[in-house]
């Protein structure tokens, strides 16, 4: 654990305020935004799947509708053999134990098929005291 002075965790704690009401406002506007752009898109989209477009005066507006499809794969390999034209397509994926594996045995096994490059930090808040009003 990092180990902070006063003034940092004074800091600390004022920045974990502002984080925390910056991501109920987002949340808030986000299921705000979500309510408009659904009710935009019941009044101008007309086909389930495609793009339907609407224009007034100031805007134009372009729906884009899809239909999400989930595979089975057990039971798409059972009809398989049966269809006129093969559907799906295996993706290959790394698997991050095994790709760690390697790289702590040798870095350079894996450098020439893997690209590495810093992720965005994820940051977590819990408040561990409520803070008391008064």
């Amino acid at each position: 654990m990092t180990e902070l002075n006063t003034t940092q965790t004074a800091d600390l704690e004022a920045l974990c305020i502002d984080i925390s009401i910056l991501v109920a406002e987002e949340k808030r506007l986000s299921i705000t935004r979500t309510e408009k752009q659904n009710e935009l898109a019941q009044m101008v989209a007309t086909k389930l799947e495609g793009t339907d477009h609407a224009e007034s005066n100031r805007y134009k507006v372009t729906v884009s509708s899809n239909l999400t499809r989930k595979l089975d794969y057990k039971e798409y390999l059972e009809i398989e053999d049966e269809l006129p034209v093969k559907c799906v397509n295996l993706k290959p994926t790394l698997d991050l134990k095994k790709v760690k594996m390697l790289e702590e045995l040798d870095p350079e096994w894996t450098s020439d098929f893997i690209t590495t490059k810093p992720a965005k930090a994820a940051v977590k808040i819990e408040i561990k005291i409520p803070a008391t009003v008064g």
